[in-house]
This record gives structure tokens, sequence and C-alpha cells, in this order.
């Protein structure tokens, strides 16, 4: 190969194709302007429900920040590669369930491994990937999670104890910081980014709803995932609040996903005749993420949808239950609301016997006045 000299350290590489500078603008290694030298090799190892794997990416600015030209590999769940679609700071994208991805943990070496959760399976692919060095957690021989540093033992030890839980006031964004070895200043939004395609549709479909241009629309996030039973607001309080909407001039895009098509079906048919719209249920990240760009305010439950708002810079009105609203960062573009009297808030139970349960005694009336703030405020 005397007159081909690839530059195998530059981050367009592409070892069983063209680069994109060679396909797109005719590029070729031995002159090409776009030369990017990867300066680290950084993987970071991050599981979880998507909702956290989303808040995670706030760290990306602060890792090529501590690490000028880093490569970033994320090594995530299946259900969550998809968040990483067209986000410029993840070079690549590795999934759990794929043969070939322990392969690459055997071989390839990166000069540092993140891991910011206290979680065996994600800290034992952690220990198992080859790193100079390593933050956050590992799994020993034995099957224990070895915490690397005071930011991560702190973390480890608030996971383990409900107090600790319940008495913290940082954000997950601040804890993590410390876990990792990043001072929170470091920390942004959160990124997702939806494609061209993505926008336009998600535009067209709400010009195509004909809402007047002085009824603002508001996302309503009707589920809130499966692991925690009353984190999802009732149906009759989101019933309530649909009719609330409709009384003070609002038009309001129902957003979720599968496990929320029945929950659609009956608030479309509570809401016959009034300006309630169904943003379906089977919405690429891409296009959830454009839908949230078409509301002026989010309504949702600790969930996904309050870290693509946060993402997509949308004010959020936040519901709280049995997570912690403390760790949850709105970025001054939000409120968060729990319910008034309760003791037992924060205590991570998947469901409790509790009647009113928490998130039925958050009024509707309480949260439209927060919507109305937002509106108003921007």
């Amino acid at each position: 190969m005397t007159d081909f000299d690839l530059k195998t350290d530059c981050r367009h590489v592409r070892w069983n194709r063209p680069c994109t500078p060679h396909k797109k603008r005719d590029k070729v290694c031995q002159t090409c302007d776009e030369y990017d030298p990867v300066g680290y090799r950084v993987l970071v190892v991050k599981l979880a429900a998507t909702g956290d794997v989303l808040r995670t990416t706030a760290f990306l600015p602060a890792i090529h920040e501590q690490w000028p030209g880093a490569r970033v590999t994320w090594l995530t769940l299946k259900s969550a590669a998809g968040l990483f679609d067209g986000n410029p700071l993840v070079d690549e994208v590795l999934v759990t369930d794929d043969a070939i991805t322990a392969a690459r943990l055997a071989t390839e070496e990166f000069d540092v491994v993140l891991c910011p959760d206290a979680d065996p399976d994600a800290a034992v692919l952690a220990a198992m990937a080859k790193g100079k060095e390593r933050r956050g957690y590992v799994c020993d021989k034995q099957g224990r999670i070895v915490p690397l540093g005071e930011g991560a033992a702190r973390w480890l030890q608030m996971g383990l104890s409900d107090a600790s839980k319940k008495a913290n006031t940082e954000t997950y964004q601040h804890l993590v910081a410390q876990v990792l070895g990043f001072t929170p200043e470091q920390v942004r939004e959160p990124i997702l980014e939806p494609c061209d395609s993505d926008a336009a549709a998600a535009n067209a479909f709400v010009q195509a709803l004909g809402i007047p241009d002085d009824k603002p629309l508001i996302g309503i996030n009707t589920g809130a995932g499966g692991r925690w039973l009353y984190k999802q607001w009732t149906k009759e309080n989101q019933q309530t609040f649909l009719k609330l909407c409709n009384e003070a001039g609002l038009a309001v895009l129902l957003l979720g996903g599968p496990e929320e098509v029945q929950r659609h079906e009956d608030l479309l048919a509570f809401a016959a005749g009034t300006p309630v719209y169904d943003g379906g249920n089977h919405n690429s990240y891409g296009r959830f993420a454009a839908l949230i760009d078409q509301c002026s305010v989010i309504v949702t439950s600790d969930s996904l949808a309050v870290h693509v708002a946060a993402a997509r810079k949308k004010p959020a009105v936040v519901l709280f239950g049995p997570t912690s609203s403390a760790e949850i960062e709105l970025y001054g573009r939000g409120t968060k609301i729990t319910p008034p009297g309760l003791d037992c808030l924060c205590c991570y139970l998947p469901k409790c016997d509790r009647v009113p349960h928490c998130q039925a005694l958050i009024a509707p009336e309480t949260v439209l006045a927060a919507v109305q703030q937002w509106l108003v405020a921007h």
C-alpha cells in the first residue's frame, strides 16, 4: 500500500467502508483537511432505564473537556441504543446482548472506563473492559461492587439507605459528577437530537391538527414506566386535567409508549370533542423529542419525558411521589410538584397500600396553575 497513507488514528476511519469525508466530499487521507486524531479512547458503561441513560448524557461535555479529542464509546442496553442517534459527542454505541461486544471488551484497550452506576451488570462489564484508568464502579472476584473513590462510595451508600435517599438534597447530576471525578459546573443538559426528517414529520403532524395560534399546546406524558406503580398520575386526575385545560383555552397532546395505548384510548374517549390529540405510542426517541419540541410546556411524572424536555430546553411540570424530587435537575425550566401532607414520599416502594396514594393527591388544579405560570414566563 505504498500509494495509500491511511491515518489509522483518525476518528473518521471506518474499517469496513470508506470514511464519511471520502464518501461525501472526495477527501483522501494523504491531503485530508478533516483529519481528526483521537486523543483518548473513553468507554462509558451505563445501562438502566432509558430515562436514566438519557440524563447521563449530560456528562458528555465534561468527558470531552477532561479528555480533549476523546473518542467516546457508550455501552448500554439495546432498548436505549436509539437515544444516541445523531448525538455528536458519542462516536460508537455497543449493546449488551451482542456477542461481538464481549469480544470487543476482551480485545480493545481504553484510556478511561467510566461506570456511574453501582449496578452489578454494569460493574462487571466495567471490570471486564481493558482500561488504563477506571472511575465509578467495578465488580470484584466475589461479585461485590467496589466504589472507586469517595464520591462513588457516597452514591453507593445512598442507594442502599432509604434514610440517606430521603435526606438527600442534591441532584443526580451533582452526585454523579463526584462519582466520575468531574465538577458539577462541567455538567450540561442531556443530549437528544431529532433528525431533520423527525423534526419535519412532527411539525407536519401538529400543523395538520389545525390548532389555532392562540391555543398553546401542552404535552402530557401519560405513563411513568413500570417499576414504581404510583409514579403514574391517576387516570381520573389526568381526565380532570384535560377538562381544565379545555376550559382554560389550551390544547393537549398525549405522549406515551406502548404501555399507554389503552390509557390514551380512554382519555381520548373522555375528551371527545375537545382539543386533545394523540401523539402516538410507537415513536422513535427522535420523533418523541421532536413532538416535545412542538409543545409549549410538558407535564410528566419522573420518567423519560422529563429528561427529553431538559434536552430540548422545554419547561416541564414534574409530578413526584415514590421517587426523589431532589435528584431531578430541571435546569431552571420547570416546577416540581409533590403531594402535600405525606411523610412517606421518596419511599421507592414498587407499590403501597396507602389510600389515597401519593399521585392521587396531586390536584389537577395545582398542575394547571404551574403550566400557566410557565406559559406566561415563556
